[in-house]
């Protein structure tokens, strides 16, 4: 009952926080992220404190749409603007294909509910509401908090304050999951993240630092420091292989737009070394390339399970939420191992939502990428935002960093973010501290 009073009192609270300030809202949804982690059920419908804000966030925003705005129904809707239309409604409409065609329709449909739909009328809300460069920067700021709290909490993990949960504290390094059940969960969510704020700090040139007051600057790098500090300790305590190569692939990416690119080719090349020098961490990466580690191996038997399940189904694959049912009949008798997907972005991708979902997911980022580089060369958010997808890109080949509530928002963020840029450019210089 106290539960129940509890999450009233919050959803009416941030009712009138989203009426009152709906840019705030936005941003207190992006810092609370990981609140999926919070569930509960109303009249057995699993729902999340994340999904309460996301939905109270879009209605608030509907509201507001058609009472202020005059005129026709139609009129109304016009007013409303939705950038790349016909893609991202091609990309709803696979996600619905994959439910009817599911073996678990009901599961699928919580899926398609909170890793496509909700996404989906978030990101409308986001580019409709999130235009000023004020904004922008409390978004990017909204991010930089939550990856600090996510870091802070590994740090008191591993300093044994809080308690690791499972095996994952008994393993040989240790794997702190701050606020998430698993290590690899601390890797999907920060690993963007840190590359956005390395392609924020290191994207940057002597002439948009000359826009920006003494004061200000030395604020604006203390807390991107802050941010890329406390990110790569969570990765690193965490243990996140994936997502470190994913970073490692978006600071090569981020020296062709920086001018401390030899420097940057040097550190990169030092930090090769130097893991190639330290017996445990070279064993750890050589493991990985020989399959000898057990992730690596039951990775393969999974991506060959999976590569059989295509085999079957190139066209429609088979469903959301089917993985985990269809893999039965597909896997190594000596596989035991239960996955929710097989911990690879295309893979997934093709399987849950057939050949059509992969190929619009694909046209969504190249679309992404074309946009980015236009504006890389004078915009270092826009650095970061390419860091920040090809973190997730390169981390993709050995996990799924989308299917997952946090994910699957935090992408739409991204591509958000991408499109207000690109409207906005009229060619002078963004920088996180002006508008």
């Amino acid at each position: 009952m106290i539960e129940i009073v509890l999450i009233i009192i919050f959803t009416l609270l941030f009712i009138v926080l989203a009426w009152w300030k709906l840019d705030w809202a936005i941003s207190f949804c992006i810092v609370f992220l990981p609140a999926y982690l919070l569930r509960f059920k109303i009249w057995l419908i699993p729902v999340t404190i994340l999904e309460i804000m996301l939905i109270v966030v879009f209605l608030v925003w509907l509201i507001k749409v058609f009472s202020q705005n005059k005129g026709t129904l139609i009129d109304r809707c016009k007013s409303i603007w939705w950038p790349w239309q016909w893609l991202i409604l091609l990309f709803v409409v696979s996600g619905i294909v994959a439910v009817l065609i599911s073996p678990d329709t009901r599961q699928a449909l919580g899926l398609w509910k909170a890793y496509i739909l909700e996404p989906v009328l978030f990101f409308i809300v986001f580019v409709n509401t999130m235009k000023s460069g004020r904004q922008k920067r409390m978004v990017v700021w909204a991010f930089g908090m939550s990856a600090v709290v996510v870091g802070f909490i590994a740090i008191l993990q591993y300093l044994n304050i809080i308690d690791i949960p499972a095996h994952y504290g008994l393993e040989i390094p240790k794997r702190a999951t701050s606020l998430f059940p698993f290590p690899t969960a601390i890797g999907k969510f920060v690993g963007p993240i840190l590359a956005l704020f390395l392609g924020l700090w290191l994207g940057g040139n002597k002439s948009q630092e000359k826009t920006v007051s003494p004061d200000k600057k030395g604020f604006i790098n203390m807390f991107l420091l802050g941010v890329i500090c406390f990110s790569c300790i969570g990765l690193i305590l965490s243990v996140s292989r994936g997502a470190l190569l994913g970073v490692f692939a978006a600071l090569i990416l981020i020296s062709f737009f920086s001018r401390w690119k030899k420097w940057l080719w040097i550190g990169l090349a030092f930090l090769v070394l130097l893991i190639l020098a330290i017996p445990q961490t070279r064993n750890n990466v050589l493991s990985v390339f020989k399959a000898t580690d057990v992730s690596t191996d039951v990775r393969l038997v999974m991506w060959q399970g999976a590569g059989r399940i295509i085999e079957d189904n190139p066209i429609s694959g088979t469903g959301l939420a089917s993985f985990p049912v269809v893999y039965e009949d597909y896997k190594e008798a000596s596989h035991t191992e239960f996955f929710p997907n097989p911990d690879h972005l295309i893979l997934t991708l093709w399987i849950e939502m057939g050949l059509s979902g992969l190929i619009i997911f694909g046209w969504l980022i190249i679309r992404f990428f074309t946009a980015g580089f236009k504006l890389a060369s004078n915009y270092p958010l826009a650095v970061g935002l390419l860091a920040a997808m090809t973190a997730i890109i390169v981390h993709g080949f050995l996990d799924t960093p989308y299917f997952k509530n946090d994910l699957a928002v935090q992408f739409w963020i991204l591509m958000g973010l991408m499109i207000l840029l690109h409207r906005g450019n009229q060619g002078k210089h963004n920088t996180i501290s002006n508008d």
